[in-house]
């Protein structure tokens, strides 16, 4: 697992990095700040960062390979989107489970850490108040990391949210008939919201289909014109309290989440795609055949007990019986 921490100078990343290390059994903490510690050193030297990423990505190699550590809590200051996913996607090769977070606070708050922390601290107070605004404008067009407000709150507990986070286990829930209205209630708020950029919306996943446990998580999927439609949809959805989460994998889709503990998940595909018709035909599949139905909830019960913290290895269960399912209904209707 590798963990991003960011957040403006003086909020305390390294701190929350080196105490959330502690809660693996195995783990390295790489502070951006002291790895990309260079003489001269300028704020926006972009050879500069791609020196830092490059540094990042070794030293994660090395680990791995020659220490046996495969945990990696890196906490630096991101201030692009395409910044950010640029690190993570030089690490996926690592590990599919990347999880960022940005953390936050009050100015009197983060003005008291920074004035207990430096003995001169008129350039960070300075640093820190042009980092909130540029980190606030980012987060309006991609992701920058998961918001977590952490006024208020000391190391050990910011570090225990993460924790929690991170280690979300997979509960599976008997199918609650009320959540087509759940599903429902929340399109016609991402419809309102989204305007003519959303062609289609459509309730996928488990949630939606009668009689099948489920982690309680609607799923919505929005069809949309053009993938590159989701650089638009980035503010509107966040007033609904979606967070953009940018992982290297999504080629085919854009991934929106919103609450902690999740409620919502928002999957954005280009309509007539082919992730498009795999979802709706594998619900469509599940709804029709309860032969389908009822082998695919065993398995989701039995991967659920082998990987109840590792959602990574829970998904990924599954592709060989959807893809199975998937032949076979489409072979079906086919004939009919």
């Amino acid at each position: 697992m590798i963990v991003i921490i960011n957040g403006p100078c003086g909020i305390g990343k390294t701190s929350v990095a080196w105490e959330l290390i502690g809660a693996f059994d195995r783990a390295v903490m790489l502070d951006g700040d002291y790895i990309g510690a260079v003489h001269p050193f300028e704020i926006y030297d972009k050879s500069r960062v791609v020196y830092l990423y490059q540094t990042l990505r070794h030293l994660v190699a090395f680990h791995s390979e020659q220490g046996n550590y495969h945990n990696f809590v890196i906490p630096y200051v991101f201030e692009r989107p395409e910044s950010l996913a640029r690190l993570k996607a030089m690490l996926s090769e690592f590990d599919d489970a990347i999880y960022t977070f940005r953390l936050l606070a009050s100015d009197d708050e983060i003005e008291r850490r920074i004035c207990a922390r430096e003995s001169d601290p008129d350039w960070h107070l300075a640093r820190y108040k042009a980092l909130v605004e540029i980190q606030e404008q980012a987060a309006a067009r991609g992701d920058i990391g998961y918001p977590i407000d952490t006024t208020g709150l000391s190391v050990e507990e910011v570090a225990a949210l993460i924790w929690k986070h991170v280690q979300d286990a997979i509960m599976l829930m008997p199918y609650d008939p009320r959540w087509p209205a759940r599903y429902e209630a929340e399109r016609r708020r991402v419809a309102a919201a989204l305007g003519n950029l959303a062609l289609q919306i459509y309730h996928v996943g488990s949630t939606s289909v009668p009689g099948l446990s489920a982690k309680p998580i609607i799923d919505l999927m929005v069809a949309v014109q053009d993938l590159k439609d989701a650089k638009a949809a980035v503010p509107l959805l966040r007033e609904l309290g979606y967070q953009f989460v940018d992982a290297p994998e999504n080629i085919d889709r854009r991934f929106f989440k919103k609450g902690m503990p999740r409620a919502y998940h928002l999957h954005m595909v280009e309509a007539g795609s082919e992730t498009l018709r795999d979802h709706l035909d594998f619900r469509d599949a599940l709804r029709d055949d309860p032969g389908f139905l009822d082998a695919y909830a065993r398995l989701k019960d039995a991967l659920a007990v082998c990987h109840a913290n590792n959602r990574p290895a829970y998904s990924n269960g599954k592709d060989e019986f959807v893809q199975r399912v998937l032949k076979q209904w489409r072979e079906r209707v086919s004939a009919r």
